[in-house]
C-alpha cells in the first residue's frame, strides 16, 4: 500500500493513547482505511514501538507525535503541528483513560479527581484545542467510554462516576457543536479482551473485595470483547456519523429496561455481576 502524499487530500485521524492497547487497535484499523494516523502518547519509546509495528503492518508512515494531553499547552502545539504539517484533522479519538477496582462508597475525593481528570477532562481539553481544525473539516469526535458509563456495577464505584461524567459532557458537546459542523459520538465498549486480562487490575483491587473484582468489567458477566470489533465501531462514528454506540449491542436493552424500570434495571445488573 503506498505512503499517502503529505498534503491536505488525504483524511487525517488523531488517535490519544495510540501507542498501546485498544488504542493502537483503532489506529491500525484507520490506517487500513486509507487514514493519515497521527498517534499521540507521553512516552517517546512505546510510540517509536507502536509507529514500527503500524508502518510494517499498514504499509503506511505512521505520524508519532509526543506530549501530554492532560496539558492544555500540549494539546494546542499537537493541534499546530497537525493544521501546519497536513492541513487538517477530520477524525479525533480520544482514547485516554483508566480504570479502578473499589466501592463508591468508600471513594476518597482524591482518587475521585484524578479518576475524573484523567477520564474526562483530558478529554475536553484535546475537544477544545482541535475543535477549529475539526470545524473547517465538519469532521468527528470518537470518544472511546465504557458501559461502566451507561450502568452501574458492583466494583467500578470511581470508574463508573467518571464515565458517566464522559458520557454527560459527550452528549452536551455534541448538542453545542452540531451547528459547527462538528460529530461528537460515544463508544461504549463491555470489557475488551487482553492478554494480560487476569492480572491487570490486581494492584488496584482492595484486597477486601473478591477476586471476581480485579477481573475485566470488575466481575462483569459479559464476554470479553475483541478490540478488533470495537474498533470497527470507532471507524464507523468517524466515516458514517453513528452517535451513541453500545458493545455488545444487546446490552442497549439492559440499559432501556433498567432507565425505565429502575428496580428491574438494578436486579439485572446485580445478576450480570459476580
Amino acid at each position: 500500500m503506498p505512503e499517502p502524499p503529505p498534503t491536505a487530500d488525504v483524511s487525517t485521524v488523531l488517535v490519544t493513547g495510540g501507542s498501546a492497547g485498544l488504542g493502537q487497535v483503532i489506529a491500525a484499523t484507520f490506517a487500513d482505511a486509507g487514514y493519515r494516523v497521527v498517534l499521540v502518547g507521553r512516552s517517546g519509546e512505546r510510540l517509536d514501538a507502536a509507529k514500527q509495528q503500524l508502518d510494517t503492518k499498514s504499509g503506511r508512515s505512521i505520524v508519532a507525535l509526543v506530549g501530554d494531553v492532560s496539558l492544555r499547552d500540549d494539546c494546542d502545539r499537537i493541534a499546530n503541528t497537525i493544521d501546519h504539517q497536513f492541513g487538517r484533522l477530520d477524525v479525533l479519538v480520544n482514547c485516554v483513560g483508566t480504570s479502578d477496582r473499589g466501592l463508591a462508597g468508600e471513594l476518597t475525593a482524591d482518587r475521585l479527581h484524578e479518576l475524573i481528570d484523567q477520564n474526562v477532562v483530558t478529554t475536553l481539553l484535546c475537544c477544545q484545542a482541535f475543535a477549529p481544525l475539526l470545524e473547517s473539516s465538519r469532521g468527528s469526535i470518537v470518544n472511546i467510554g465504557s458501559l461502566a458509563g451507561k450502568v452501574g456495577a458492583r466494583y467500578l464505584g470511581g470508574y463508573n462516576a467518571a464515565k458517566h461524567a464522559l458520557a454527560g459532557l459527550t452528549q452536551q458537546l455534541r448538542l453545542e457543536w452540531r451547528d459547527k459542523g462538528i460529530h461528537v459520538a460515544l463508544v461504549s465498549p463491555g470489557p475488551i479482551r487482553r492478554d494480560d486480562a487476569g492480572t491487570r487490575y490486581r494492584d488496584r483491587t482492595d484486597a477486601t473485595l473478591p477476586s471476581s473484582a480485579s477481573a475485566p468489567g470488575g466481575g462483569t458477566k459479559v464476554k470479553g470483547l475483541p478490540p478488533e470489533t470495537v474498533a470497527r465501531a470507532v471507524l464507523a462514528c468517524g466515516q458514517k456519523r453513528r452517535t451513541d454506540v453500545i458493545l455488545p449491542g444487546y446490552l442497549r436493552l439492559l440499559i432501556v429496561l433498567g432507565n425505565a424500570f429502575p428496580r428491574l434495571g438494578d436486579w439485572l445488573l446485580l445478576k450480570f455481576t459476580s
